[in-house]
């Protein structure tokens, strides 16, 4: 079974309501959001700031985006990735734009650094930025590599899903 996948071909190709679509990403990310509260309260009781708090979920929080990318994603004959069938949108939505969306904060490390710059730290938030995006961005793609090693399927174009 070739990975390249057609919209209209594949299996699972019934029309997705948006709002089921919407529901999803909405329960998803309740739940990734309780979960970084937690971590947040975690880090807070262990006597962490709370940028590492923030460093910790987005780091995590990219290489499991990686990790659901590679697990998701259709691949043409060279393995390179097409993007997400039809049919596995009802997870993206609820695992990658739900939970994931919802674990994973911007917003928060926007906080730091904006509270660095005001308290007068523009080194040090220069930094925090810096290792957010940096590190995030390779954290997704280790998370990635990582998929496409452990699971066979996953390097073969050629395997069926």
């Amino acid at each position: 079974m070739s990975a390249s996948i057609e919209p209209s071909a594949h299996p699972a190709a019934t029309p997705l309501s948006p709002w089921a679509l919407a529901l999803l990403a909405a329960v998803g990310g309740m739940l990734g959001s309780a979960a970084r509260a937690a971590i947040q309260v975690a880090f807070e009781t262990a006597g962490w700031p709370a940028w590492c708090a923030h460093l910790a979920v987005n780091v995590a929080g990219a290489s499991m985006i990686g990790v659901l990318f590679a697990r998701l994603s259709a691949r043409d004959a060279r393995g390179v990735p097409l993007g997400i069938p039809p049919g596995l949108r009802r997870r993206e939505h609820l695992l990658g734009a739900g939970f994931l969306g919802g674990l994973t904060t911007v917003s928060g490390f926007a906080w730091d650094v904006a509270d660095l710059v005001h308290g007068g730290n523009p080194a040090a938030a220069a930094l925090v930025l810096a290792v957010n995006a940096i590190v995030g961005i390779a954290a997704c793609a280790a998370g990635y590599r990582l998929a496409i090693r452990v699971v066979p399927q996953l390097r073969d174009p050629e395997a069926t899903r």
